[in-house]
């Protein structure tokens, strides 16, 4: 991909959906891409709502608000209240983001978290966590009892249905896949054991990227949000030099 000159984070939730003050407007859900217009910034990455709940109108995830009614957080309740509005308008705040910047020149990723803690029945747990609780989970004593086990088959397929989403239904122009909300993606004594098959799954990640690309004669770049030793990265079943030499990243 050409390499960008500045590139500007936007969580999609503290600077964004939290300060939408219902009902929200076409002009709000664009507003990522407006406020760093003309400061220099070419890519604008987008995260993808809490993590395993998303705020896009999603098909295949869990959507802010669905499987619930009453509300303990007023933030909460308007970012809910966002998305409602936006469907309302036929819309959501992704499309509208990735609208913005084509008409502005600014290139839109959507980041996606591949890990979450969250336990089932929270507001913030996703779909197949809720359907399968600790069969899919790590499982440790800790932050991670409930973070996923990439090991299973099913949370690697969970992932990618959200990326083929974005890619397919929303024509990003690229993906970043963030690996810095979690600081396990295996059970502890599996790790090394797995460390392979995450090098797979990356790769599968690409040829995701290519398929979708081919098809909408395009490149769709794939970035990649780590921990800046590479010990650490290998310590979570990350081998971020095997991804670079199998072109798994860009």
């Amino acid at each position: 991909m050409d390499e960008p000159r500045l590139i500007y984070y936007n969580d999609g939730h503290h600077f964004n959906a939290k300060r939408i003050e219902p009902p929200a407007s076409i002009h709000m859900l664009q507003w990522p891409v407006d406020e760093v217009a003309g400061t220099g910034v070419d890519l604008l990455v987008l995260g993808l709502g809490y993590g395993d709940v998303y705020f896009h109108d999603s098909k295949v995830g869990r959507v802010v608000g669905q499987q619930k009614e009453v509300w303990e957080s007023y933030i909460d309740w308007r970012i809910m209240r966002m998305v409602e509005e936006a469907r309302k308008l036929g819309t959501d705040q992704v499309r509208e983001v990735i609208k913005r910047g084509k008409e502005l020149g600014i290139r839109v990723f959507p980041s996606l978290k591949l890990q979450d803690v969250a336990p089932p029945g929270g507001e913030r747990c996703g779909l197949l966590k809720g359907e399968r609780g600790a069969e899919v989970c790590i499982g440790t004593e800790g932050r991670n009892e409930w973070a996923y086990d990439f090991a299973h088959q099913s949370v690697r397929e969970d992932k990618l249905a959200v990326l083929r989403e974005i890619l397919v239904d929303y024509e990003a122009d690229g993906i970043e896949l963030d690996f810095l909300f979690g600081n396990a993606y295996f059970k502890p004594e599996q790790v090394s054991g797995h460390t392979g098959l995450m090098t797979e799954y990356m790769a599968h990640i690409r040829s995701l990227a290519r398929e979708v690309g081919e098809s909408q004669n395009r490149e769709i770049p794939i970035m990649a949000r780590i921990c800046l030793e590479r010990d650490q990265n290998l310590s979570m079943g990350l081998d971020v030099e095997a991804w670079l030499a199998d072109g798994s990243i860009d």
